[in-house]
C-alpha cells in the first residue's frame, strides 16, 4: 500500500511539473518574435512582388515585376510610364512592392497591406510560446518566415520558387544540425531528415501519379516542412500531412458550394501544406 500510495504521488508530481512547464511561456520573447514579425513582414512584401510574376509577363528582358506595363495594364494612356531601366521605374517598383497597388495606376501589385506583416507576426510569436529550444525556435522561425513568402507566393500564381524552397530547407537542416550538436539530439535529427526525405518522396509519388494536382514546387516544400515536423516526432508529422489535405478538401468544397470553382479545376496547394504543418508543430506536446 506504501508502495502504491508514493507511485501515486509520483505520477501526480512528474504531472504536475510537465502541465507547469508547458503552461511557461517567455511573454517578453513572444512579444519580441510578434513585433519581429511584423518588421520581416514587411521586407517579404518585396520578394513576394518580385517573385510572383505570372509565366506570361516572364520574358526576357522585362521587370522584375510588371509596373504600369502595357502588358500588365493594357494599351499606353496618354501618360507614358518611365522606361523600364529608368531611376523613376525602379522606384515605382519599389513603391509598389512595399504599398501593394501601383502608384500609378493603382491596380493590385501583391497581398493587401499588412496581410503579411500580420502573418509572419502571428506565427513567429506562436511559435515563441510553443517552441522553448532556442536553436529549433530558430529553425521553426526560419522556416515560417521562408513559408510566408511561399504561401502568399502560391496563392498568387500557383508556383514555388527554388530559391523559396531551397533557402527553406536548407536553413530549417543547418539550425536543426547545431540544435541537435548543442543537445545531443542526433536521434532527433536523424528522425527529422528521415522524415523530410520521406514527405518529399510521398509528394514526388503525387507528381508522378496527377502532374495536374501536383507540382514539383510541392515536393520540394515538403521537404523542408517534413524536417521540422518529424523532429517533433512522427505524429506531428502525419497529423500535419492529414491537416494539410483536410484543409484543401474543406476549401475546394466551399467553392463548389459558393459556384466559384469545379471539380477540375487546379488550385494552389502550398498554402494548405503550410498551414497544415504549422498547426501539428504548434500542437505538438514537445520539441
Amino acid at each position: 500500500m506504501a508502495a502504491l500510495s508514493r507511485s501515486r504521488r509520483d505520477s501526480y508530481d512528474i504531472a504536475r511539473f510537465r502541465a507547469k512547464r508547458q503552461a511557461a511561456v517567455n511573454w517578453p520573447l513572444v512579444a519580441i518574435l510578434a513585433v519581429a514579425g511584423l518588421m520581416i513582414g514587411w521586407s517579404l512584401r518585396p520578394v513576394v512582388f518580385l517573385v510572383a510574376v505570372p509565366e506570361a509577363d516572364r520574358r526576357p528582358g522585362a521587370p522584375s515585376a510588371p509596373v504600369c506595363m502595357p502588358a500588365a495594364h493594357g494599351p499606353p494612356s496618354a501618360a507614358q510610364p518611365p522606361p523600364a531601366g529608368s531611376p523613376a521605374a525602379g522606384r515605382l517598383r519599389r513603391l509598389a512592392a512595399f504599398a501593394g497597388r501601383c502608384p500609378e495606376c493603382r491596380s493590385r501589385t501583391g497581398p493587401p497591406l499588412l496581410t503579411i506583416e500580420v502573418t509572419t507576426a502571428v506565427l513567429l510569436g506562436a511559435l515563441a510560446a510553443r517552441v522553448h529550444p532556442a536553436l529549433v525556435l530558430a529553425a521553426a522561425c526560419w522556416l515560417a518566415v521562408c513559408a510566408v513568402a511561399l504561401a502568399w507566393t502560391d496563392a498568387a500564381v500557383q508556383r514555388l520558387p527554388d530559391v523559396l524552397t531551397v533557402a527553406a530547407y536548407t536553413g530549417t537542416t543547418v539550425l536543426l544540425l547545431l540544435a541537435a550538436a548543442a543537445g545531443g539530439h542526433w536521434g532527433d535529427l536523424l528522425r527529422a531528415v528521415a522524415g523530410g526525405a520521406i514527405l518529399a518522396a510521398g509528394y514526388l509519388v503525387l507528381v508522378a501519379v496527377s502532374r495536374s494536382a501536383m507540382g514539383l514546387g510541392d515536393a520540394k516544400l515538403a521537404a523542408s516542412l517534413g524536417t521540422m515536423l518529424a523532429w517533433a516526432g512522427w505524429p506531428a508529422l502525419i497529423s500535419g500531412t492529414l491537416a494539410a489535405f483536410l484543409l484543401a478538401t474543406v476549401y475546394g468544397l466551399g467553392l463548389l458550394a459558393a459556384r466559384r470553382g469545379t471539380l477540375r479545376q487546379r488550385i494552389p496547394f502550398g498554402p494548405f501544406m503550410i498551414a497544415g504543418a504549422f498547426l501539428a508543430l504548434l500542437a505538438a506536446t514537445a520539441l
